[in-house]
């Protein structure tokens, strides 16, 4: 096990005796390659690249997820959902997403002066579902759809049969659809699709290497899709250039980074299922994720993280922050070790024990 840093903000947020399995990073050190790849950089060139960007890191892009368009590097995938609602919206129109949702998506969209449209994901006995029929009752008050796939933070991967339906339904109701794909990598049982693939031209893909390689403090993401949409969504991006040791570490972890990512998915799956174990032996509500590090969890107690944050000194991420209605609900991350994780699980179940 690697010594925590209390210099990041996972670890160094909370006081040492609270366990944090909150902010979605992993606790696990960063692939060799890409290691090397940054300190070859260091010594070398580390002025102005151009703004478009790494010509050869575009073209793995657009090869390693299966998508055709242009590509245009932005600051990170969150700089992207702002200059979404921005260049597709104008203040005081609605936003199409569901909920319950990653918290800057409703940031975005309100932070921009637009209204929160918001359908939920329906919470069958398989787990968690799109509602498209809500989706297209709703359909005709929006311009814009912000998606994410694999879903945050249930962790849904959805069927090419559910992409293949709300392709569909934004074809008919003119809906552009920008989709955060940043989980894309970390699937299990069955594969990423890319929503492009259905919906080509009124699809716009957000990427990024920071979840899926642990690269979160070095902020890089990618939008692709067709010309007149990334040309639009570009007007409003931040006028900076993409950063060298970002694309450095990208295009290692592209060419290099497969047996790393193997391993570690293999770390989070053996994860994911001690909590969803855990979860069921505790009575809890849970859906194992398909894709992601992220344990949604229902519980009874109101407040939930804010009660197990006192009571078990664990730190989780709030409910009540993916959306209205959800405080009963927490988001835990399990991309840390299994000792870790073992004392964290032993403190909430002492904790649920007690409420």
């Amino acid at each position: 096990m690697i010594p925590p840093r209390k210099d990041s903000l996972k670890w160094g947020t909370y006081p040492e005796d609270v366990l944090p399995l909150w902010v979605a990073d992993m606790d696990f050190p960063v692939a060799e390659p890409i290691r090397k790849a940054l300190r070859e950089r260091a010594e070398g060139f580390l002025g102005y690249p151009p703004r478009e960007g790494d010509p050869e890191l575009r073209a793995l892009l657009l090869e390693r997820h299966g998508l055709e368009g242009e590509v245009a590097f932005l600051p990170g995938v969150v700089v992207g959902l702002f200059a979404a609602v921005a260049a597709f919206t104008a203040p005081g129109q609605g936003v199409l997403t569901q909920v319950p949702i990653y918290p800057p998506f409703l940031a975005a969209i309100r932070e921009g002066r637009r209204t929160v449209l918001a359908n939920p994901l329906r919470e069958t006995e398989e787990g968690y579902r799109l509602d498209l029929a809500g989706l297209e009752r709703l359909a005709f008050a929006s311009r814009l759809l912000l998606f994410c796939h694999p879903q945050n933070p249930t962790g849904r991967v959805f069927t090419e049969e559910e992409l293949e339906a709300l392709a569909h339904i934004a074809r008919k109701h003119d809906l552009i659809v920008v989709s955060d794909e940043l989980h894309a990598p970390l699937t299990y049982e069955r594969p990423h699709i890319p929503l492009a693939r259905f919906l080509p031209e009124r699809t716009l893909t957000l990427l990024g290497p920071g979840k899926a390689y642990n690269l979160a403090g070095l902020p890089l993401g990618a939008a692709v899709g067709p010309k007149p949409l990334l040309e639009a969504f570009k007007r409003h991006l931040p006028h900076t250039f993409p950063n060298v040791l970002a694309m450095a570490a990208w295009k290692a972890a592209l060419l290099e980074g497969d047996a790393w990512l193997k391993a570690t998915l293999a770390q989070l799956k053996a994860n994911r299922d001690r909590v969803a174990g855990w979860a069921k032996a505790m009575g809890l509500g849970h859906f194992p994720p398909e894709g992601t590090y992220l344990a949604w969890i229902r519980t009874e107690i109101p407040k939930a993280a804010a009660y197990f944050l006192k009571e078990a000194r664990v730190a989780l991420n709030p409910g009540e922050n993916f959306g209205p209605g959800y405080d009963r609900y927490v988001r835990l991350n399990f991309a840390t070790y299994p000792e870790v994780l073992e004392e964290a699980l032993r403190r909430l179940s002492e904790a649920l024990k007690r409420a």
